[in-house]
């Protein structure tokens, strides 16, 4: 598994170099979208472009405000168009958002759509408010991308996720084409699972390319009375 296997961006990032993003191991990104009912980030589209350009599997989120969770969820759609069963995700940080503003979101996400695969993103503010108790609607519709910046074991609400999906475990790593700190984020499972977890539902994500065959050279120099001879893969050449 690559470390980190994703990393999630906004506007503060700029406009990466996604080839050597991609060189360096990461297989997916997560773009911020929208906030609120206004605000749309500047550089998702072309980032967007950019990065499935080299091959990286990417989704987007939008950052859930107190308030009307619905007419957030629906500025979202407005804005990125998803396509049937792709994942999206609720950032639910903010101080002052509740459970029901999430349920909201989340329910109108699934009205749009009824395949659409739903994370939700949060670390103590979740936690806090679901505690060890089990919230089935959230455990039916979604699963848990959590934030928690620890180098040991991080903790999560189990009674309603057994498991986190993804874990951002830094706010401040570095990875080769994006200038500055960006977020880092760990996949809790192999990257053939990773990859499926980032496409729509459904689909089948391109494997991963063979590397380029080889080619070994081999010089050798004997004396001219000594017979040499050579045997690759078994045959006599």
């Amino acid at each position: 598994m690559t470390d980190p296997s994703v990393i999630d961006i906004s506007h503060w990032q700029g406009y990466p170099n996604f080839e050597e993003v991609a060189a360096s191991g990461v297989l997916g990104v997560i773009l911020k979208a929208t906030e609120g009912t206004s605000y749309v980030d500047p550089n998702r589209r072309q980032n967007y472009v950019n990065a499935t350009k080299v091959g990286l599997k990417c989704c987007c989120y939008f950052w859930l405000k107190p308030g009307d969770g619905a007419a957030q969820a629906r500025f979202f759609l407005d804005t990125i168009d998803p396509v049937p069963g792709e994942r999206v995700v609720i950032d639910y940080e903010e101080e002052g958002c509740t459970l029901d503003t999430l349920k909201d979101a989340i329910a109108e996400l699934i009205d749009y759509d009824s395949h659409l695969q739903i994370t939700v993103y949060s670390g103590h503010l979740l936690k806090e408010q679901l505690g060890d108790e089990r919230d089935e609607y959230l455990a039916e519709n979604t699963d848990l991308w959590l934030a928690q910046y620890t180098t040991g074991t991080p903790s999560w609400p189990k009674g309603t996720y057994p498991q986190w999906s993804l874990w951002q475990y830094s706010d401040q790593g570095r990875v080769p084409g994006v200038d500055g700190d960006c977020d880092l984020d760990r996949y809790n499972g192999p990257d053939k699972e990773l990859l499926v977890w980032l496409s729509p539902r459904g689909a089948t994500p391109e494997p991963t390319p063979e590397p380029d065959e080889g080619v070994v050279e081999i010089n050798i120099t004997t004396p001219d009375n000594v017979l040499v001879r050579v045997t690759i893969n078994g045959e006599r050449v």
